[in-house]
């Protein structure tokens, strides 16, 4: 009888072992990625490596937004937009020596320079411009370097939105 209770005590460990490993095998599968570099390290210490590893990179993470968060503000004051139109605005001259030059940031704010280029001389102008338009009359030339540079997307053209 005692051997009877033995063996039946044997076979419910057997069975109690195998159902642990089979678990084991389940939790490893599952989780395996956390113990491929700390074959020997205890699982608690691998979890806690890996939880300030993922605090750390929140704090990074949190940091680099911030900072990203002050590159928009820089770009969007930057002088980024440009329009640029060469004319002859008289036939007795030769060429477009004539420019005019619109630089914007990303709200449509900055100048526009001119350059009339005569025989007698050749005269620079500025003009302001807030929001896509000027305080001041603009020639048609001048107009359309606005609008050249109101079109022109930095972010857009070069691949970045």
């Amino acid at each position: 009888m005692i051997t009877f209770i033995m063996l039946a005590l044997v076979l419910v460990s057997l069975g109690i072992n195998l159902w642990l490993f089979l678990r084991i095998r389940i939790f490893e599968q599952s989780y395996g990625i956390f113990f491929k570099d700390s074959s020997t390290e205890p699982v608690m210490d691998v979890l806690k490596k890996f939880q300030s590893l993922v605090k750390a990179n929140q704090h990074k993470i949190t940091e680099l937004e911030h900072k990203t968060d002050q590159l928009k503000q820089i770009a969007e004051q930057s002088s980024t937009r440009i329009g640029f139109v060469r004319f002859n605005p008289f036939s007795d001259t030769g060429g477009d020596q004539s420019f005019c030059l619109a630089v914007l940031n990303a709200h449509g704010s900055g100048w526009v320079l001119s350059s009339i280029h005569a025989r007698t001389g050749t005269r620079v102008y500025a003009k302001p411009v807030s929001a896509g338009r000027s305080s001041h009359n603009l020639s048609e030339e001048e107009s359309t370097a606005v609008t050249k540079a109101l079109k022109y997307n930095p972010y857009r053209d070069h691949g970045q939105e």
